[in-house]
């Protein structure tokens, strides 16, 4: 039980060595889903298969504007802290991307937005659901660029996590890579990984309805170029879904982490948060 009115976002990250005296080995964010006030949750575990432990609320941004959702934490080793992005209504030209930074992800400073609309872009500016991946000593992240049901996408670069650059290039992502007409794939719904020397995407394959509103989605994965823009083939389904009796297609989010060489896809469905878990080490 989340201890809150919805859940969604549910992202698990390794803290173990990285925390002293941390609650447990792994630390997992998550928000509500499309509420007006919005709230960042903690949860924590031994084994990033759970059982999960509810912590409570950790972060709400009440300086300005309403709505604080979608978290995402990666760690910066040259400061030694958490660092978390969110997407908040209100705060820059919509809904816009902040980051707030932490040592321990239970108190949290607010830092500001660090991703808003650049002058002359088109769109409704909304910058919101980023996901950040770190290569190296390189920053990528992925959001939307202007929201809606055709909204558009973003990728945007870093050297430091703080200030980040948009390519103002328009990315492709609908039934140009699917080949199913109405059917997309979410950039910021995914996770970025190496194996056997490819870099692989995998993420949420849907009949996209932006808002929080009931749709058909279902996990996939493909190989993903070289400037991690474009994928490179039809996606592949991870899975049959949904198999379970308390699955549904109504997949709201579907976050990956690697993990000591294992790659774990958490998702929910209206309510529920369930794992898909393989190892490619």
């Amino acid at each position: 039980m989340s201890g809150k009115s919805s859940i969604y976002w549910f992202r698990v990250i390794k803290v173990d060595g990285l925390i002293p005296n941390a609650l447990g080995k792994y630390y997992a964010t998550f928000s509500t889903n499309h509420n007006a006030r919005g709230g960042i949750g903690l949860a924590y575990a031994d084994d990033p298969k759970g059982p999960f432990k509810n912590y409570g609320e950790i972060y709400v941004d009440t300086v300005v504007g309403n709505s604080t959702e979608t978290p995402f934490v990666v760690y910066n080793e040259k400061d030694s802290l958490f660092y978390m992005y969110y997407q908040q209504s209100g705060a820059g030209i919509n809904q816009s991307t902040l980051l707030a930074t932490s040592p321990d992800m239970l108190t949290w400073t607010r830092i500001g937005i660090v991703l808003d609309k650049p002058d002359g872009y088109p769109g409704d500016g909304h910058t919101g659901y980023f996901a950040v991946f770190k290569f190296a000593e390189k920053w990528v992240g992925y959001s939307v660029m202007g929201g809606g049901d055709y909204g558009r996408k973003a990728i945007s670069y870093s050297n430091d996590g703080k200030f980040w650059y948009s390519d103002p290039r328009a990315m492709l992502g609908g039934n140009d890579a699917t080949l199913t007409y109405g059917e997309n794939f979410s950039r910021s719904n995914a996770g970025l990984f190496m194996y056997r020397g490819q870099m692989w995407w995998l993420g949420m394959m849907s009949a996209y309805a932006s808002g929080g509103e009931t749709t058909v989605a279902r996990p996939a994965l493909a190989r993903i170029s070289p400037d991690l823009r474009q994928l490179l083939h039809r996606p592949i389904d991870l899975v049959p879904f949904p198999t379970l009796p308390w699955e549904t297609t109504n997949m709201q989010s579907m976050m990956v982490s690697v993990l000591d060489g294992n790659i774990y896809v958490y998702y929910n469905t209206d309510t529920n948060v369930g794992l898909i878990h393989t190892e490619v080490a």
